[in-house]
């Protein structure tokens, strides 16, 4: 088992503090035991693999609070600019939290971290385990702390320069694979990627390490590291950019001096990259597809590239719009001409939707009045949603952004459990299946909800095709005592923000419409 522990460890860095953490991992495991015969249920007892997989991730939890290494203080930071809460939940607004490891702080890390055990566990902040398990904890943390040097061998790590972007790319690496906070995340979202398989590639972690928002809050690997470092205001403000890869075909134009310059061909604009050696594996004049990531004066390449060698220009055309057409949110990232059509162009469609149906939430008895519904709209207005070009995308109780052809599956056009349409005006259609349900519930205001109608809120609210302007217009009409509820939380604490943020962060991120334009 140590050396389960030690593979997760940065190679190379080695702090006198860091002999001292294996042999407490071990005694918290122990300690963890004994809490458990203090349980009144069997929600948060851990099997012996977990156990002391959990008490890995406490001891260097503690690590990283007793050194100060920065990782959880920035999940802090961002908690405090976004509920006014270090600790949403647990810790009242505007309230400071009193000791390295104070009770509290425990419990926020056992309430997120617990996903990681079982994904499907719903259980209160105030459950009196979890009061107990955070306790004896803390109280341990506290004991055993005391005689622990304050030199860790992963802050040694952190603090290396920060230089190239390559530097902070290192640690981000690192931490998105091997931290406490993210290694069993990414392996999930590893498997997630190859059916099953765990396989860790170049292209998945960079997806992951740039692009996802994670259990902690909804915040970013990038987000997290790049406050964690300190880093300069205009750097802290790239690395935190880079869910945003430029991704795009460009032409080279020259390399010199460790700087290759490069022309994006969908917009036409240079860019610099610092490049770690002038060896020549670009050719002037050759078109490669591959993703910028800004980083101070300069550009860097995130992920892998295909060269594509010197290219005609009708097969530079087809590339162009075949790209813009299978990719349009990327394009949109660095396109801002583009995206400006997009945003007209929704814009005209979200008002000619209001003007049919009155209003951009529309209730339906089943699938095929909704689909009648809007054939009727179509044949009133040409074409309407194929110029908008919005894709089909659903599951059991959530669908965004109907398909153009309405070529609707039968889940949705045998669906007798009531359909909620709405036009999202910053992006296009969502629609939420068994609405009925979620009327039912939101209606009752936290007060006798069926187990069904807070599945479908909770459905509702961790759905990633769900918008929180959606989930908004239903709190606008019944408030949200409902939501807590369905999340086993008391109907008077404040949780929407916070919910919202874990479930959906990537809606307070950028966000594009979803319509092609063709490039002459």
């Amino acid at each position: 088992m140590k050396k389960q522990f030690e593979q997760f460890r940065p190679k190379g860095f080695t702090g006198s503090g860091d002999r001292f953490l294996y042999p407490l991992i071990i005694e918290l495991s122990k300690e963890i035991y004994k809490l458990e015969k203090s349980y009144s249920y069997n929600t948060l007892k851990l099997d012996e693999s977990q156990n002391f997989r959990m008490s890995n991730l406490l001891i260097e939890f503690a690590e990283d609070l007793h050194n100060d290494i920065g990782l959880w203080s920035s999940i802090e930071h961002y908690n405090n600019l976004m509920f006014n809460t270090p600790l949403p939940l647990f810790v009242p607004e505007n309230t400071e939290i009193n000791g390295c490891f104070d009770k509290n702080r425990i419990k926020f890390f056992f309430y997120t971290i617990f996903v990681e055990f079982d994904d499907n566990l719903i259980f209160s902040p105030q459950h009196h385990d979890l009061e107990v398990l955070a306790t004896g904890v803390s109280l341990f943390l506290t004991q055993k702390f005391k005689s622990v040097p304050k030199f860790s061998g992963v802050k040694l790590f952190l603090n290396q320069h920060n230089d190239y972007g390559w530097d902070f790319k290192r640690k981000l690496v690192w931490i998105g694979l091997n931290s406490y906070l993210f290694r069993y995340s990414c392996y999930r979202y590893a498997q997630e990627k190859n059916d099953g398989k765990i396989e860790i590639a170049i292209a998945i972690i960079d997806d992951f390490i740039c692009q996802e928002n994670t259990i902690w809050s909804g915040l970013g690997v990038i987000d997290i590291l790049a406050k964690a470092l300190e880093l300069p205001e205009k750097i802290e403000a790239d690395v935190r950019s880079w869910y945003e890869r430029f991704i795009s075909y460009y032409r080279v134009v020259s390399l010199k001096n460790k700087i290759l310059e490069l022309e994006n061909l969908i917009n036409n604009e240079k860019y610099l990259i610092q490049t770690d050696d002038d060896a020549n594996i670009f050719q002037p004049g050759e078109v490669v597809l591959g993703g910028l990531v800004p980083f101070g004066d300069y550009y860097y390449w995130s992920g892998s590239q295909r060269k594509l060698g010197k290219l005609d220009d009708n097969t530079i055309l087809e590339l162009k719009n075949n790209f813009v057409r299978k990719s349009t949110r990327i394009v949109y990232r660095y396109d801002k001409k583009l995206l400006a059509k997009a945003y007209d162009s929704v814009k005209g469609h979200y008002d000619d939707f209001k003007a049919f149906f009155k209003d951009d939430l529309v209730i339906f008895k089943d699938g095929k009045s909704m689909k009648l519904a809007l054939e009727t709209k179509d044949q009133q207005k040409n074409d309407v949603l194929s110029k908008i070009g919005l894709n089909l995308l659903f599951n059991k109780n959530k669908i965004k952004d109907p398909s153009p052809k309405m070529n609707l599956s039968n889940d949705i056009l045998e669906s007798k459990n009531g359909i909620g349409l709405y036009f999202n005006p910053d992006e296009g259609m969502e629609i939420m299946l068994f609405f009925d349900d979620l009327n039912k519930g939101f209606s009752k205001k936290g007060e006798n909800l069926t187990p069904d109608e807070k599945e479908t809120i909770r459905e509702f609210i961790s759905s990633r095709a769900i918008s929180p302007n959606f989930v908004q217009k239903m709190i606008a009409k019944n408030g949200d005592s409902s939501i807590a509820v369905s999340f086993n939380i008391h109907k008077d604490v404040k949780c929407t923000n916070y919910l919202l943020h874990q479930y959906k962060g990537h809606f307070y991120r950028n966000k594009y419409p979803e319509i092609s334009f063709k490039i002459d």
